[in-house]
């Protein structure tokens, strides 16, 4: 960072260590399309457009205070409107005073009245059209901040590499499914680990990682329905929520899965002909009323750890049994 003049800020290291990892191509080239002593500017720029999770929070900030000037500017508008609306009801209330005291004034006298609420009341139809003119203004203002924001985000629930929803978003999605009035529906949790990614990492690099996720994740997202979710939550781990389906349904969903993943092959540099062969397994919990997120993410690891450890057929369901065995079996995945 210091060769090329990148002040050490958090974010920027992020930006320099994402370039350099190679996971991000494009990205190592537009840092150094900057050249040396890049502006700070330019490098945010970069960071938002990469959509690293360092930057969200940058992001979330621009969108905040641009909302506060949009709120200011309305406010004003607000304030100045609503002083025209008060000088129109003092002239009004001075009329028809006078009114009241004297019924018999004179023409000029109520001529001169008349012209004076006829100009207020000019000042206050303006006054109102320029504030619904702000009005809709702002509300387009505030639909694109919306927008803004919801970008800002996606760093912080979207995995970088499969652009697949990461941990944090399976958490959130957990909560609102467990937390839903209707229980009629039965909902399952897999956990699966894609065997070989780890010998792929360790032979031929992260390029052909990351080519090989691509495909994964385009592979899981044609083996759910609408309505269900698939996450990435570690290094070789992702996480399926299926809606509606029993224990069964679960196991055959994780068995189809299984068998797409071992029909992938995936092309490695110098070995054309030769592609890699992958493999997965999966653990499976069943949703219940009393679970928590994180007890119904633990359930379906701690099933995944046991399948990985010894079911022949790489798939298994939690049970009580493995509730017993969690603390000597369970461990997290890094998120």
């Amino acid at each position: 960072m210091s060769q090329l003049g990148i002040t050490a800020l958090p974010r920027n290291y992020e930006l320099v260590y994402e370039a350099l990892s190679g996971r991000r191509p494009q990205l190592s080239r537009d840092l150094m399309a900057l050249g040396s002593k890049p502006q700070q500017d330019a490098l945010d720029e970069l960071g938002l457009r990469h959509m690293l999770v360092t930057h969200g929070a940058l992001a979330a900030d621009r969108a905040r205070v641009a909302a506060q000037e949009a709120l200011s500017e309305l406010a004003m508008q607000l304030r100045h409107g609503l002083a025209q609306k008060h000088a129109f009801r003092s002239q009004l209330d001075r009329f028809r005073e006078r009114l009241a005291a004297d019924p018999v004034a004179g023409l000029s006298e109520f001529a001169d009245d008349a012209a004076r609420l006829r100009d207020a009341a000019g000042l206050l139809v303006n006054e109102e059209l320029a504030f619904q003119a702000a009005l809709e203004a702002g509300a387009e203002r505030f639909a694109e901040l919306e927008g803004a924001f919801e970008e800002s985000r996606k760093p912080l629930t979207r995995d970088p590499v499969t652009g697949l929803p990461n941990r944090l978003a399976l958490t959130a999605r957990l909560k609102t499914l467990l937390e839903a009035e209707d229980k009629s529906e039965t909902n399952a949790l897999l956990a699966v680990s894609v065997e070989g990614l780890r010998g792929i990492a360790e032979q031929h690099g992260p390029a052909a990682v990351e080519k090989t996720l691509g495909k994964l994740s385009t592979l899981f997202r044609k083996s759910i329905k609408k309505n269900d979710f698939v996450a990435r939550v570690g290094g070789q781990e992702f996480a399926f929520i299926c809606s509606n389906v029993t224990q069964e349904n679960a196991a055959a969903i994780a068995l189809r899965i299984r068998q797409s993943v071992e029909a992938l092959r995936v092309a490695l540099p110098g070995r054309a002909f030769t592609p890699e062969a992958l493999s997965l397994s999966a653990g499976i919990a069943m949703a219940q009323p009393t679970d928590a997120p994180s007890d119904f993410i633990q359930k379906a690891e701690l099933a995944l750890a046991a399948a990985r450890a010894g079911s022949r057929s790489g798939i298994l369901a939690y049970s009580a049994e493995l509730g017993g065995k969690r603390t000597k079996t369970y461990s997290p995945h890094a998120a």
